[in-house]
């Protein structure tokens, strides 16, 4: 096996890919519920869920990684800013988004 193979044990990389993912839908909440109060809608709403998916994964980069990615995943920024990481908390921020828009503007 390699040596950046070596570097991973699988029952700490699974738990660092949990993090992620609950810190992923944690932010999409909270950007969806932010979405919803500001009122924005169609492409506003979708330009803030992805500027919102930037921000977490530099978050989880700066904070969680202490800047250097390639420390946690054996990929790196790679796998923090991919296309699927970046989409993955989209149908909570979806939800959440529609919610809060409805409950404050059109009821």
């Amino acid at each position: 096996m390699s040596a950046q193979g070596d570097r991973f044990v699988g029952r700490v990389l699974s738990k660092n890919y949990e993090s992620v993912f609950q810190v992923r839908t944690m932010g999409s909440l909270l950007a969806g519920i932010a979405a919803g109060v500001l009122g924005l809608t169609n492409f506003r709403g979708l330009f803030f869920f992805i500027a919102s998916a930037v921000v977490t994964s530099f978050s989880i980069m700066a904070f969680s990684c202490g800047g250097n990615a390639h420390r946690c995943f054996p990929k790196g920024t790679a796998e923090l800013f991919s296309v699927q990481q970046l989409l993955s908390g989209a149908m909570t921020y979806i939800l959440v988004w529609t919610v809060a828009y409805d409950a404050i503007y059109i009821f």
